[in-house]
């Protein structure tokens, strides 16, 4: 299989679903050395590595939110839902990580969930543009 939406359909279920996974297990002690790129980023950006995880969540959407474009997809038609629906999803994740009594639900966590999964959405919509631009 060739076709590039089928393999951006299936990243974007994978990741969709690790992200789900790593969100509601009690602290997963092994994913802390993932945090390198985004702790650099938070020194370098903001000066300040407590920041990492909000910067780790933004990536992480950000991956999703251009893996939704790139998937094409959409809620009743309309392609500029699937952002939303993706912060919904960080939203209910939080607020599910809450819910098992081994950690707590952040706001913030879901504030950078939201904000990335609109950046990554908007910035993959931005380079398609610009490369159809250069194409015609």
């Amino acid at each position: 299989m060739t076709n590039p939406v089928f393999w951006a359909r299936a990243a974007f279920m994978v990741l969709a679903l690790l992200v789900g996974w790593l969100t509601l297990t009690p602290n997963p002690e092994d994913t802390q050395s993932g945090f390198a790129l985004a702790q650099l980023i938070a020194e370098i950006v903001f000066g300040d590595p407590a920041l990492t995880d909000k910067v780790a969540h933004f990536l992480a959407y950000a991956a999703l939110g251009t893996l939704a474009f790139w998937s094409r997809l959409s809620l009743a038609g309309r392609a500029w839902a699937a952002p939303l629906a993706l912060t919904a999803y960080g939203a209910l994740l939080e607020g599910a990580q809450g819910l098992g009594g081994v950690r707590a639900m952040d706001g913030a966590d879901a504030v950078a969930n939201g904000l990335g999964a609109i950046a990554g959405y908007a910035g993959a919509c931005l380079l398609a543009r610009l490369y159809a631009l250069r194409a015609s």
